[in-house]
């Protein structure tokens, strides 16, 4: 898919050997602080990282319809 539209992947990995760990221009792998815990300590990172890009101040300036909406 990649290749077709010519944009970026980036990711955020729990582990180094995976599909988008190999695949993705732009990767970071969450260092493994307890093996039972890489899925949660991942999550919550990649929600982190979603937050912050459609919080930032230039996505604001463009907001979605449900976003604007009067009530």
């Amino acid at each position: 898919m990649q290749k077709k539209t010519g944009s970026k992947i980036i990711g955020i990995v729990g582990k180094d050997g995976g599909y988008t760990a190999k695949a993705a221009d732009a990767v970071v792998i969450i260092p493994t602080i307890n093996p039972e815990t890489i899925t949660p300590h991942t999550e919550s990172f990649q929600g982190t990282v979603w937050h912050l890009l459609v919080t930032h101040p230039l996505v604001k300036e463009y907001e979605m319809k449900w976003e604007s909406a009067v009530k």
